[in-house]
């Protein structure tokens, strides 16, 4: 119950935010698109046209290139994860109570027939998720019932495994082959990134990072993960071929949100508490600019890196991603 109390806090919390004055690079912000009430969670559709925003209760669909809302949908309540298809053709969106998904038709941008997970002790639960690239089999995580879910799509069911780290997030290589979920054992300092093997459906290595895990993202080039962690706060670099912690980057109080650019050249943090947007050098961990954020939740980039989407209390700004690397 205390744990479940914990995610219930981070998901809305009014988070003291401290946008901090001043950080902002002269013409960095290049838009301020209105959307539903926070927590809201990102994903950018495949050819970059279209935004998405699973806001508490609706999806917001932006046009990437009006910069501006094109509808805004009903959904389930309490949205804690959204995940696009590999095609591009559907949106997927977790709620914290239901055990279902949420299913957008990109083409018509009209709801379509929810999918079924599974029932757990605890209900609801799921959160961040990741899409096979095939498209065929949806990953998702359930920290409320320390669980990792194998879900097949569209029929949805699937089944539930429970292993010795309780996933937070999931990422997946492009291959299809490995599933890298970042979560907790009993304690969660350190937390640790978990291996699973998609042929076997069995999980392996083990690798110790920062304390409470909850954000993982790969690299471009599918040799690192970079996984942020709440205590610290930090973000851990994972080698994944030599299976170790290459290097530890401080950042900003309660990194929520995680990003990679296209070019695999600039990390991008999203810190709820301290209200800021942070790119960071890929390699060194070096902070080249910071924007503030009041309530920064998530981040997201575009596919040719020019642009970096941050969710803030009630807003997605627009931010111009060069300008925001002068900014330091």
């Amino acid at each position: 119950m205390r744990r479940f109390r914990a995610i219930l806090l981070l998901l809305f919390a009014g988070c003291a935010a401290r946008g901090t004055p001043g950080l902002s690079p002269s013409g960095a912000l290049l838009a301020t698109i209105p959307v539903g009430t926070a927590p809201t969670f990102l994903a950018m559709a495949p050819d970059g046209r279209r935004l998405y925003a699973a806001s508490n209760g609706t999806l917001s669909v932006i046009d990437t290139a009006a910069n501006s809302e094109v509808v805004r949908l009903n959904t389930n309540p309490n949205s804690t994860g959204i995940a696009i298809a590999p095609d591009g053709s559907q949106v997927y969106i977790a709620n914290l109570f239901s055990i279902t998904l949420s299913v957008v038709e990109i083409a018509t941008n009209s709801l379509a027939s929810s999918i079924t997970l599974f029932a757990q002790r605890r209900r609801g639960g799921f959160g961040f998720m990741a899409v096979a690239p095939d498209g065929r089999t949806l990953y998702i995580a359930n920290r409320a019932n320390r669980a990792f879910g194998i879900i097949p799509l569209p029929g949805g069911g699937g089944r539930v495994l429970r292993p010795s780290v309780a996933p937070a997030d999931i990422a997946i290589s492009s291959d299809g082959g490995t599933v890298y979920s970042a979560g907790c054992k009993a304690i969660c300092t350190p937390g640790f990134v978990n291996f699973f093997d998609t042929a076997t459906q069995r999980f392996g290595d083990e690798i110790a990072v920062g304390g409470n895990p909850f954000r993982i993202v790969l690299s471009p080039d599918g040799s690192r993960a970079y996984v942020a962690n709440l205590t610290g706060p930090s973000v851990s670099v994972v080698d994944l071929a030599g299976r170790r912690v290459t290097a530890t980057f401080r950042v900003p109080a309660q990194p929520t949100g995680l990003a990679v650019a296209p070019d695999g050249g600039t990390l991008y943090v999203a810190s709820q508490t301290e209200g800021r947007l942070t790119a960071l050098d890929a390699d060194s961990g070096e902070t080249r600019g910071q924007l503030a954020a009041p309530r920064a939740r998530d981040v997201t980039v575009s596919p040719d890196g020019r642009h970096v989407y941050v969710s803030t209390a009630d807003a997605v700004l627009v931010v111009d991603a060069q300008a925001l690397g002068r900014g330091q």
